[in-house]
């Protein structure tokens, strides 16, 4: 058995304002590229399919149009999709029975993730179980209270997945005794000790953290929702999302993993590179060196997405639309340096004054502060440039602002 694991793929995503439906659409041909090798037997994608709940209706096309090339050019590789906590479950679940006729398994209810969907290789059968996200109360606990009572529902995903791990070694111990030869967990988790990234939705507290050893009887555990490829346990792996969502994750190399099962054997596991249909790059240097052209890297990362840091304590105005002429990609830009620098000097300022309050010193000379009249002439001058164009807009301000006092 030889199956193909991604997750995260966050259709849909909208980066800084920024669709990224293309990329998307660019690695899921990446992908149907690798599963016509003929020796992937499957296809597991761990959750976390869209970005959103209710999302829009290209992510929905884009993935229907994957699919059906899927299974028109690779009909003999089986699909396994689970819901993650960015999915609605009974949105991504709509028509899985039908589809399921068509080789494409979609694992949205928690209940069901003790019925395997087993698949034979030669005379070789692994079942796979699928545990989508475990949103609160999905699953009930098998126990009672004391006095007969319903116990609280299950909240927080470590009680949950307790709730979840003896069904599944049940389920598992069953499937070996009927014949199977693997099994494989899919699962959208925070397993305790793995690392995280800015582009996931986090969680607070120890409560989210699942032990990955309560699922240790299977072969291989298929895993999503952390967005770096890692190793969570001895037979358990994240592949990561297959693109950059964060510019935290630059240097993060993306993957595929292909595993291969064997009987009796630990999972062999090749992480596959991806090459994105646009880097995610990140620049630091000052605003001129950019502007024209000539910062290191710059030539190179034209067309990437790219965080650009400026270095210098001057505030450039709308620096974004300025520089997006030569990097049309350019999604953010930091100015902490003159930021942090204009703090200083406003707090320095601030302290002055302070000190000369307290220790009676001479009052600091009167700042003059312009009128209304005064911001608006300079308003109109940088529009206009020419005090003789707006004289007549002036006046115009002025009567209004006679008026409005009146009214006052």
């Amino acid at each position: 058995m030889k199956l193909l694991h991604t997750a995260d793929l966050h259709l849909g995503k909208i980066l800084h304002e920024y669709s990224l439906i293309e990329d998307q659409r660019h690695m899921f041909q990446t992908l149907l590229a690798i599963l016509k090798d003929p020796s992937f037997n499957a296809l597991v994608i761990a959750g976390d399919v869209y970005d959103r709940s209710i999302p829009p209706p290209d992510a929905v096309k884009l993935l229907g149009a994957f699919l059906g090339q899927l299974k028109k050019e690779c009909p003999a590789v089986e699909a396994l999709l689970i819901s993650g906590n960015h999915d609605s479950a009974s949105r991504l679940g709509f028509g899985r029975e039908l589809f399921a006729e068509l080789g494409v398994h979609i694992g949205t209810e928690p209940e069901d993730a003790c019925k395997p969907v087993v698949i034979t290789v030669g005379e070789e059968k692994t079942a796979f179980f699928m545990l989508p996200f475990l949103a609160a109360g999905s699953l009930k606990s098998v126990l009672t209270c004391e006095d007969g009572r319903e116990p609280a529902p299950l909240r927080s995903q470590a009680l949950l997945a307790r709730e979840a791990a003896p069904r599944l070694e049940k389920a598992r111990r069953e499937a070996l005794e009927n014949g199977v030869d693997n099994t494989v967990l899919a699962a959208h988790l925070f397993a305790s000790g793995g690392r995280s990234s800015q582009s996931e939705r986090t969680f607070l507290g120890n409560a989210e953290l699942v032990d990955i050893n309560l699922f240790s009887g299977f072969d291989y555990i298929a895993l999503g929702h952390l967005h770096t490829f890692q190793k969570a346990g001895e037979k358990a792996f994240y592949s990561g999302s297959p693109l950059a969502y964060s510019f935290s994750e630059t240097d993060h190399g993306k993957v595929f993993l292909a595993v291969t099962l064997e009987k009796g054997k630990a999972p062999h596991v090749e992480p596959i590179p991806i090459t994105p249909l646009r880097k995610m790059t990140r620049l630091k240097g000052e605003f001129a060196s950019f502007l024209q052209g000539a910062s290191e890297g710059a030539k190179e990362a034209a067309s990437d997405y790219l965080e650009i840091t400026l270095t210098g304590t001057t505030l450039i105005e709308n620096p974004l639309s300025l520089l997006s002429r030569r990097f049309p990609y350019l999604l953010r830009i930091d100015q902490s340096d003159a930021v942090n620098a204009r703090l200083r000097e406003r707090t320095a300022g601030l302290k002055n004054l302070r000190n000369m309050k307290e220790t009676g010193a001479a009052q600091a000379p009167a700042v003059k502060k312009n009128d209304i009249v005064d911001d608006f002439s300079i308003f109109l001058d940088e529009i206009y440039g020419d005090k003789d164009v707006y004289v007549e807009e002036l006046a115009l301000f002025k009567d209004m602002l006679l008026e409005t006092e009146a009214e006052t």
